[in-house]
């Protein structure tokens, strides 16, 4: 993918410290509007720490991070929500209590222009939003191949349906980026096939950039436009998928592990 404009996020020489151990070392990068950008290295790479920097888990001990030009450094996690950074988590974090298609709303609200004030006295505006937002979280359903279960409970749902209904959850707060941590983690061969596809459907229809830290090599390589490899805190490489695949510092990296 060509890079038109400027970057969405960037991350300006960023390092994290815990104590002692320097878990990230001056690392950069940039994200492309539209750009789903793979980011692999091997396991204490730091690939973990960063993607909690970008959604604010963590704090970074020096560097800075920009979204659209703007330093991020004091906002918190909510705040990342709605300026249009979404994530999905590595443990599948859902409100058993609630139904498949509430579960879903949650992420809504970021994404909802009514304000308190319009939910005390309602109004048509209210209504109409919400009825907006109802039919466009149906649309996200079907896409996900979940609306058959919108008003299912989440404890009656296997892991791979989890892992689908928090991928909506995150795209119903209309992401500009949307960052995907460990998705293809449990799922089989034909489920990993069609999060390769889907991660692409989501990117071309919403228009959205997408992060994936994935483990799962051939996923990340098949579906990136671009990828960055970590080891130890640093980027080590960025650049086209198989240009990445092939570089002496990854290679290294990965030394014992499959990369073919």
């Amino acid at each position: 993918m060509l890079h038109k404009g400027d970057a969405l996020l960037e991350v300006c020489d960023l390092t994290v410290q815990f104590g002692g151990v320097v878990a990230l070392n001056e690392i950069s990068l940039e994200i492309y509007n539209q750009e789903i950008l793979g980011l692999i290295g091997p396991n204490g790479a730091g690939k973990t720490t960063l993607f909690n920097c970008l959604s604010r888990l963590y704090r970074q001990s020096s560097g800075d991070i920009l979204v659209h030009g703007q330093s991020i450094t004091p906002f918190s996690p909510e705040d990342m929500a709605a300026r249009g950074i979404g994530r999905t988590f590595q443990n599948i974090a859902l409100f058993e209590t609630m139904t498949v298609f509430d579960n879903v709303l949650t992420g809504a609200q970021f994404a909802m222009n009514c304000g308190l004030a319009a939910d005390i006295f309602g109004g048509v505006k209210l209504r109409r939003e919400r009825g907006e937002t109802r039919d466009r979280i149906m649309h996200l359903l079907s896409l996900l191949d979940l609306a058959d279960i919108a008003d299912h409970g989440i404890a009656d749902q296997n892991f791979a349906v989890r892992k689908r209904i928090e991928f909506a959850r995150a795209l119903a707060a209309k992401p500009s980026l949307l960052m995907l941590d460990e998705p293809a983690g449990g799922l089989n061969r034909e489920e990993v096939a069609h999060l390769e596809d889907l991660i692409r459907q989501v990117r071309d229809q919403f228009k959205v950039a997408v992060l994936l830290v994935e483990h799962h090599l051939n996923l990340v390589m098949k579906v990136s436009d671009r990828v960055v490899a970590m080891d130890f805190g640093q980027k080590i490489a960025d650049g086209l998928p198989q240009a990445v695949r092939a570089h002496p510092q990854v290679l290294q990296a990965y030394l014992g592990e499959d990369v073919a």
